[in-house]
């Protein structure tokens, strides 16, 4: 893929998902080739990063300090699994709230 950009040079980049690799750069198909095989999985693969307004808004803030979230920069991390289940919960509650409103209204 070559981009257009503020430079006297245009920057040729590859996607591996958008196709083979071009015959003028073969030796990127080794390298993508390597890469697939190692499969290596990160520390933060089964973690959602939240900020502290995230956690508000599904009233988490009561985990802040615990083994549940891990402080990052300027958020936090939570267990993916943990994260859908409060996400489910809030979803639902707020669906609740509504029919409520509905019934009442109506």
């Amino acid at each position: 893929m070559l981009l257009a950009l503020d430079a006297s040079q245009i920057p040729a980049y590859f996607i591996p998902a958008l196709g083979p690799v071009p015959k003028w750069c073969s030796s990127l198909e080794s390298l993508t080739e390597e890469l697939e095989e190692g499969g290596q999985t990160s520390i933060y693969d089964n973690y959602k990063f939240l900020t502290k307004e995230d956690l508000e808004k599904l009233n988490l803030t009561n985990l802040i300090g615990t083994n549940l979230l891990r402080a990052y920069m300027h958020g936090f991390f939570i267990d993916f699994r943990l994260y859908k289940k409060a996400r489910l919960l809030f979803f639902l509650l707020f669906l609740v709230k509504d029919i409520m409103q509905l019934k009442n209204s109506g």
